[in-house]
């Protein structure tokens, strides 16, 4: 592991949930849910939606204890922590988790989904079945089902941005997969890979000149301080995987397995309606209450590039299977 502190934690945490419960895999047991969001954020409310959901339908078997704010390390350690056996569960965007998952690196490139339903049809039919099938057996986690971000924005402290133009020269920062690196160079600004959890100080202190996250985020991060230009580029839709280590989930009785998988649907498809409506209202909020400017830009001229770093990402992954059949899934 490279973050001593984040072992330590979960160590500490596995060590209680044994010394609570017994063994660490007895059938009645509470599962650790880490995200790396701030409590009240909609990915926190979804997961906690999940956590009601599977106490109901376990009949109070199984709970779910939820660490939200990345207090459990950033995403990515959180992913590894379900590998080594040191968490149960993470909510995990895929950028993140593609590190490990390979399959799930198509995913960030931009405008791959043309609707909601769009991203639920991906997601809840053969696609999501495939990539559940894969990632358990590359690195031992099986993805339960997907949230959403909803559409992503640009949000930056420097200017305005008005034309994709006005990104020549802007630091970006940027998730760890490839694709979301090559979108903003090909949007022609210079992306900067650094940890979520370091954004806001990195936008303080001028290491980068601006982010991208949905609207609900930039609201909860109160990003909008430090970068109060928002662009409605509507770029990107992130999938956030609920994830959980599948030497867990196998350890669990097949009516348990049955009830978290439920739960886990549900949550999905509650956190996919919230999301949208908390998005607006975060934009109506920002612009009424704290002085954030919004601009539109010309999102077809970033579409067309959009597409090009599609096909550029599927072609060097070997996924341009997967992405005929994310496009065919809108149809």
């Amino acid at each position: 592991m490279t973050n001593n502190n984040f072992t330590k934690a979960l160590t500490g945490a596995l060590l209680l949930s044994t010394l609570a419960g017994g063994s660490a895999f007895a059938q009645e047991r509470t599962l650790r849910l880490a995200t790396d969001q701030p409590k009240g954020h909609p990915y926190d409310m979804g997961a906690e939606e999940f956590a009601r959901l599977v106490s109901e339908k376990t009949n109070g078997e199984i709970a779910v204890e939820i660490y939200p704010a990345a207090q459990l390390g950033d995403s990515a350690e959180q992913v590894e922590g379900l590998h080594i056996g040191a968490l149960d569960m993470t909510l995990s965007s895929f950028s993140h988790a593609s590190q490990f998952c390979a399959d799930l690196s198509i995913f960030g490139a931009p405008f791959l989904f043309e609707t909601e339903e769009h991203f639920a049809a991906v997601f809840d039919g053969e696609i999501g079945d495939e990539l559940a099938q894969s990632c358990a057996e590359t690195y031992s986690i099986r993805l339960l089902n997907t949230f959403t971000s909803g559409y992503r924005l640009l949000f930056n402290g420097a200017r305005p941005i008005e034309s994709i133009g006005d990104l020549d020269g802007l630091k970006i920062r940027v998730q760890s997969g490839r694709a979301d690196a090559l979108t903003w160079k090909v949007f022609g600004a210079i992306p900067a890979p650094i940890p979520y959890s370091e954004v806001y100080s990195a936008l303080q202190a001028g290491v980068i000149d601006g982010a991208e996250n949905e609207p609900a985020s930039i609201l909860a991060n109160r990003f909008y301080e430090a970068a109060p230009y928002l662009t409605n580029t509507k770029h990107l839709v992130v999938p956030m995987g609920l994830f959980i280590s599948d030497r867990v989930f196998s350890d669990l009785s097949t009516e348990n397995q049955t009830a978290l998988q439920e739960a886990a649907d549900e949550a999905a498809t509650y956190e996919r309606n919230l999301i949208v409506e908390l998005n607006a209202a975060a934009i109506e909020e920002m612009t009424t209450n704290f002085g954030v400017t919004v601009t539109e830009v010309d999102v077809d001229a970033m579409r067309d590039k959009g597409q090009e770093v599609q096909a550029l990402v599927a072609q060097e992954l070997g996924q341009q299977d997967m992405l005929e059949k994310i496009r065919a899934a809108a149809q």
